[in-house]
């Protein structure tokens, strides 16, 4: 017989072992003699034919190792074709931003930047999509208006013609803002409501946000954003709030949603709140992190379930990515989703965003944006690809890396980020663990007891 290799496994404080595979996600408890045996250990006794039948059954032995390939092959090709079908096209009006937030990750020469896009940098970047769908499996696209800050009032005649050429080939989008200038497009969003959802970012209360998101003269900005959210929601925009979360604001989270549900902006239907972790991808934000696992725990802690639903909130992968299947366990998780492997850590990894800067560069993630070593290309005058690194990029997965392929928690980190890697190994082929088997533990210990209870 054939034992996995993507078994992982936690001591209890009883005696007894937990045991998950990151590919099959399927989570036992049993005892040491059983985990010794998996782990390819000495010992005390080796498994009863009928525990063996129970581990066969439960995809922690095969016959061979042809069998768990088989299934890993199942799970590519499935995620190949639906969970990353669709491509994401970023376009970037201009880099330069009226604000100057406290964990932004886009370095201030970046920030300051005065270029932007012209009508004809618009139109070659569509022609370049246009021509980047036609060699794709994936007929689903979309797209994603983002900066800096997409919607200063420089930006109004650009923005206008993404969305013109946007509705001439029929797809949707999100248009990401800080949300300062939102009222002075009105009038040029409102045609195109029935086709953008719209998602600005509050981190907490009033005096919590002011400090946080803030301009370059040092003004908040929760007053400004918060006024115009009343207006697009009357108006029937979608509106998506996103707060950043660390440990500065993680306590006010609470008393930000009593915020949202005095507005009434929880009576909209098109209205919800997206909760995401500040992180530190790109090497430039990290003050007050928290380990992801801590403020979803936070998050249980300071705000009842009843209020989130109410208010309509999901949590970013990245606040689930490793507690879910856990949770979902114990039906102690913030969200209801079923556990499946992962092979890809983010789009980037997959090769299906590409983002058109306003140095007419093409770039596989927004948090690189303006460091041309990152980009695969450019879009202006006409589309130019470099084959290789696109490639490289396609190939990012925890199959193709090999610390990862043989990592017993592959499909459960699916092989952190990409930038990392390289900045870390000179490759975004490489190995990043960065935290995720501390906070890995950390968070099992925090269940340790409901665990137990369990066994």
């Amino acid at each position: 017989m054939y034992i996995s290799g993507y078994i992982f496994t936690y001591r209890l404080s009883n005696g007894r072992h937990l045991i998950f595979n990151s590919l099959s996600g399927a989570m036992d408890i049993v005892d040491e003699h059983i985990s010794q045996f998996l782990q390819k250990q000495p010992s005390i006794r080796p498994p009863s034919d009928q525990e063996e039948q129970f581990l066969v059954a439960r995809g922690y032995l095969y016959e061979d190792r042809a069998g768990e390939q088989a299934l890993i092959n199942r799970y590519k090709e499935y995620l190949d074709h639906h969970h990353l079908a669709e491509i994401s096209f970023v376009f970037c009006p201009s880099m330069t931003c009226n604000l100057k937030c406290v964990y932004c990750f886009e370095p201030q020469e970046i920030r300051s930047s005065k270029e932007r896009m012209t009508d004809d940098d618009v139109l070659a970047a569509f022609l370049a999509m246009d021509e980047i769908m036609a060699g794709q499996h994936s007929a689903k696209q979309h797209f994603i208006i983002f900066g800096g800050e997409p919607l200063l009032p420089l930006n109004a005649s650009v923005v206008r013609l993404i969305l013109e050429q946007a509705r001439e080939r029929g797809i949707t989008g999100t248009i990401i803002s800080n949300g300062v200038f939102l009222s002075q497009y009105q009038d040029l969003l409102e045609p195109y409501k029935d086709m953008i959802k719209i998602q600005l970012t509050i981190d907490g209360p009033e005096g919590v946000h002011d400090k946080r998101r803030i301009t370059h003269a040092n003004q908040g900005t929760f007053r400004t954003i918060t006024e115009q959210i009343d207006a697009f929601l009357e108006q029937q925009f979608d509106i998506t709030v996103r707060v950043n979360l660390d440990g500065e604001n993680i306590e006010h989270l609470n008393e930000l949603l009593d915020v949202f549900a005095d507005r009434h902006w929880n009576t909209h239907p098109n209205f919800s709140v997206a909760m995401s972790p500040v992180e530190n991808y790109a090497g430039n934000s990290a003050p007050s992190l928290l380990p992801n696992y801590q403020l979803t725990e936070a998050i249980k802690m300071h705000v009842p379930n009843d209020k989130l639903k109410k208010l309509n909130v999901t949590l970013n992968s990245d606040l689930t990515r490793l507690t879910l299947p856990f949770e979902k366990v114990l039906d102690t998780g913030i969200v209801t989703d079923n556990y499946f492997p992962n092979m890809y850590f983010c789009e980037a990894a997959g090769a299906k965003t590409f983002t058109f800067s306003p140095d007419h560069q093409i770039y596989p993630c927004t948090s690189i944006i303006g460091d041309r070593k990152w980009s695969l290309g450019t879009y202006y005058p006409r589309l130019e690809l470099d084959q290789q690194k696109l490639a490289l990029w396609q190939g990012r997965h925890v199959l193709n890396q090999p610390e990862c392929k043989a990592c017993n928690i592959a499909f459960l980190c699916s092989g952190n980020c990409p930038v990392q890697a390289e900045r870390t190994t000179g490759s975004i082929m490489g190995s990043y663990c960065g935290n995720v088997k501390r906070d890995l533990g950390g968070h099992l210990e925090r269940l340790n007891a409901s665990f137990v209870a369990l066994s």
